[in-house]
């Protein structure tokens, strides 16, 4: 059983978009926290509101994957926290929003803190 401050050791694996995240990364853990950032965001890399839909559906089928890999894990997703960047800030609430609804949608069982 754990005391007041022990640490439990978990692992922190890094991708720098959506599409980097690798499901197998996360076997054998009970609890799981995407926290995306701003990297797909950008406003160079979104031409069109629909590049933000087709990021939140990465998402989902990297969700699938994991849910798939770990059956038991509790997941959790972060919103991606504005920036100093109006325009950018537009794809950061739309993309809280796309996932927002997608998770509600689909994954009842996903924690997705409101920002």
């Amino acid at each position: 059983s754990g005391h007041v401050g022990q640490s439990f050791p978990g692992k922190r694996v890094k991708a720098a978009k959506v599409c980097d995240i690798s499901p197998t990364d996360f076997i054998g853990y009970s609890n799981i926290v995407l926290h995306c950032g701003t990297n797909d965001l950008r406003c160079e890399n979104i031409k069109h509101p629909s590049d933000i839909h087709s990021l939140a559906n990465t998402l989902k089928c990297k969700i699938v994957e994991i849910k798939t890999l770990c059956p038991k894990a509790k997941i959790f997703v972060m919103p991606v926290l504005p920036t100093r960047l109006p325009r950018m800030n537009h794809n950061i609430i739309m993309y809280n929003k796309l996932v927002d609804s997608m998770l509600e949608r689909f994954f009842l069982d996903i924690w997705f803190p409101s920002v």
